[in-house]
């Protein structure tokens, strides 16, 4: 089988993260990386020369930035470009290069190089979207790394036919996270008498009502949705994971307490539907051995190894939450997105794996980026239902234009139609018809 040389003249970590994550994690094709330069002219099989000038006549050749062969963090100049209709930087002049260097820029955005410069973090000590290269430039709602391999990808299948490549197909995870696993049921007798009192002093009549009909088996809990959702799950065939809040209660962490026999009862009925992971708890980024307790009460309850986690309030802060995920025995993440606005954080819309720059090593965890959330529809978008599908039409064209991985956030009082919630139940569906067709 042929396989693709490259030739690099002084390869680094860098150089390997990112051929491996264009060539063996978005499309697979054998390649080789080599110094060695009489042994890349002398060759007889497909080329590819990333360095600063072209060597030879059949080959591609991109010209290379200086930021792969850097170490550490350093101020960057980019200048936003484009090509064929796509955002672009790290550009080249060069009439026989590839028109910008597809490496150094994905390499940017997808080891997050941004996230380790001085900037300013939201109220939540986040990462503010508003800060990221792609937001200030409008491509923020485009998977552009995969677009960016596409275009490369196309130059050498049609440069090198007989090399053999493997392209990607589009695929949709939906994810669903439990931050409240009901409305009434199971919050204690403090918590149930505090509810009941908040609500006469509102006067709101309805509440009293629907609490005291929930108590008495008369009516099922708003945010028991579960039901609704394992239909779905089964019409559309969803690949369907769950991330379960299992935190002390606190000013953010608010679920059911994780000895109460009816939490314990839906998270098992959950976990013999699909896989369920861990909701690292707002609390659990302060106080370090609180994530460890956490994942060790899910495997308690549903006696599986938890393996994948998303941070409440998706609480990221890069590397140091992925070295405590590995930490705890986590191999495979899916905080990577914003809760401000839709898009790709990333510029990816595949999973990968993640590049440590503070040690310029790669970590051993798999990063599953996100594009789509319910609560920024609503809260940060100020969207109704009816608007809604417009806007998740544009991101799910923009994957399957790539074959890429689409992966949605909703909650399961999202599904309750009812309070702030009200006319979103069928928007989730309404989506899942949209990714099927």
């Amino acid at each position: 089988m042929q396989s693709l040389l490259v030739y690099i003249p002084k390869i680094s970590a860098r150089h390997q993260y990112v051929f491996s994550l264009i060539f063996n994690e978005i499309y697979q094709i054998e390649y080789l990386l080599t110094e060695d330069k009489q042994a890349y002219l002398t060759a007889q099989t497909s080329k590819l020369n990333y360095s600063l000038l072209p060597i030879c006549e059949n080959e591609i050749f991109v010209e290379a930035h200086s930021l792969l062969n850097e170490r550490g963090i350093n101020e960057v100049f980019i200048q936003i470009g484009e090509h064929e209709n796509c955002p672009v930087f790290f550009q080249t002049l060069r009439e026989n290069a590839f028109a910008y260097d597809i490496f150094a820029a994905s390499f940017y955005l997808v080891s997050r190089y941004e996230e380790y410069l001085p900037h300013l973090k939201d109220n939540y000590n986040r990462f503010k979207a508003e800060e990221s290269l792609a937001f200030k430039n409008n491509f923020l709602q485009k998977p552009v790394v995969n677009i960016w391999a596409k275009q490369l990808i196309s130059i050498i299948g049609n440069k090198f036919p007989d090399l053999q490549i493997k392209y990607p197909v589009f695929n949709y995870i939906s994810t669903i996270d439990i931050d409240n696993a009901y409305m009434y049921k199971g919050k204690g007798f403090v918590r149930s008498v505090a509810f009941l009192l908040k609500a006469m002093l509102r006067f709101d009549i309805d509440s009293l009502k629907m609490a005291v009909a929930v108590s008495l088996k008369r009516r099922k809990d708003p945010f028991d949705t579960y039901s609704f959702q394992f239909n779905l799950q089964k019409k559309y065939g969803l690949d369907l994971r769950y991330f379960v809040l299992l935190g002390d209660y606190g000013l953010n962490d608010k679920n059911i307490s994780h000895t109460n026999s009816k939490f314990q009862a839906l998270v098992k009925r959950l976990a013999d539907l699909a896989p369920v992971g861990i909701h690292p708890s707002f609390g659990s980024s302060i106080k370090e051995d609180q994530l460890a307790v956490e994942i060790k009460r899910l495997e308690d309850i549903q006696r599986r190894e938890v393996t994948f986690s998303r941070q409440h309030f998706l609480q990221l802060s890069l590397p140091q939450t992925y070295k405590r995920l590995l930490e705890a025995g986590i191999n495979n993440d899916y905080t990577m997105g914003y809760a401000s606005t839709l898009g790709f954080r990333a510029g990816i819309a595949s999973s990968f794996t993640f590049y440590n720059l503070d040690v310029e090593q790669v970590l051993p965890i798999k990063i599953y980026p996100f594009a789509i959330v319910d609560d920024t529809l609503k809260f940060n978008m100020q969207l109704n239902p009816d608007d809604v599908l417009k806007q998740l039409g544009e991101i799910i064209n923009e994957v399957k234009q790539v074959d890429g991985l689409l992966i949605s956030i909703w909650h399961n009082d999202t599904f309750s139609d009812m309070g702030v919630w009200k006319g979103w139940r069928n928007v989730y569906e309404e989506m899942l018809k949209i990714i099927h067709i």
